[in-house]
């Protein structure tokens, strides 16, 4: 047979359309050129052309996250009999449900969520209690020990929930150059955002406990945080590398003066077909993704307790970040195309 592949039929002679789709979107995949590649394409057909050896591309380092240090004080316990003094309020239900085996597997989100409903259902309940009673000096205890200890709670859980600690970890898969998830990442940050500020400014009652782990599941499905971090790394890192080559060169011997300038055009073809059509547009994504996310990476992981100076370094507002190097290194890049052009005197299109 001649097909690429072939396809089985089924006893009544129809496939099914989501087989169909998956099958041919797997193909595709496996066909699409991955953006990382035009990079090396790039580089290599300039050092082919120019009988040059090719530089060597550098692999990123992996980003760690710092554990973050537990100071938890040993919690307020509310025994049995005193639940049943308290039947009267949610939190005799949270409390009871908290406790068995379900609350003692919890992830460090759901451990989150509950300090968070706790407080709560705790100002709830102490209403309809007698403030002279034990019962009500204990919750109101518990409530305040909670309050105090929301942000190593939040921290464990940017420290432990793979949605989140893997923003900064590599992946074998880059993103392309039509990614899903962005709007839907954007709105889980906001999500998480809100509930740490929340927490910093101890309007607990205000958060909406169900956001945080709404907030896991797009980001779980996408994972678009960690490959446009990744991108955005491996961009910078290209960008360097390619400037670095041609900055090698000599333009007099791609060019000389009064001489064929006919591999000085082989030249632009490449720097136009590859990095003004391909890169460049590429870098343009990167940066509008990163303009609109950076703000809410910095207010959630910079300068925070889990995160390395790596990262802080990635997110400083007051420093070369993350997206200024992703701009100045592609700006760095073209000061010397610019420079090419006006020596050999070509148009670059």
């Amino acid at each position: 047979m001649n097909h690429l592949f072939s396809l089985k039929q089924s006893k009544n002679n129809t496939l099914p359309l989501s087989w169909l789709l998956a099958v041919c979107c797997a193909f595709l995949i496996g066909c699409t050129e991955q953006p990382s590649e035009a990079n090396k394409t790039y580089l290599s057909r300039l050092s082919n052309t120019l009988q040059v050896p090719e530089p060597n591309t550098n692999s990123l380092q992996q980003l760690s996250l710092v554990a973050p240090t537990s100071t938890f004080q040993p919690a307020i316990k509310i025994g049995i009999t005193e639940l049943a003094g308290i039947s009267q309020c949610k939190l005799n239900v949270l409390i009871s449900e908290h406790n068995n085996q379900l609350g003692k597997t919890a992830t460090a989100a759901s451990q989150l969520k509950y300090q968070i409903d706790f407080i709560q259902s705790a100002q709830n309940c102490l209403n309809t209690l007698d403030k002279q009673s034990k019962i009500y000096n204990k919750i109101a205890a518990a409530k305040t020990q909670k309050q105090a200890q929301l942000t190593q709670f939040f921290n464990n859980t940017l420290y432990n929930e793979p949605e989140l600690n893997r923003t900064w970890q590599l992946t074998g898969q880059e993103l392309s150059t039509q990614p899903a998830g962005f709007s839907d990442t954007v709105e889980a940050l906001k999500k998480l955002t809100t509930i740490k500020q929340q927490i910093e400014t101890q309007n607990s009652i205000a958060i909406n406990s169900s956001d945080i782990l709404l907030a896991l599941e797009p980001l779980n499905r996408y994972k678009f945080d960690q490959q446009l971090i990744q991108a955005a790394r491996e961009q910078i890192s290209l960008n360097h590398t390619a400037t670095q080559f041609v900055n090698t060169l000599t333009l007099e011997d791609i060019c000389p003066k009064g001489k064929n300038k006919q591999q000085a055009k082989i030249v632009s073809n490449i720097f136009n077909k590859y990095y003004l059509k391909q890169i460049q547009p590429y870098q343009a994504q990167l940066s509008g993704y990163l303009e609109t996310l950076q703000p809410l990476y910095v207010q959630l992981w910079f300068n925070q307790a889990v995160s390395s100076e790596e990262i802080n370094a990635l997110l400083d507002p007051n420093a070369k970040n993350l997206l200024a190097q992703l701009k100045s290194s592609a700006k760095e890049h073209v000061i010397w195309w610019q420079k090419f052009y006006k020596t050999c005197e070509i148009s670059p299109i």
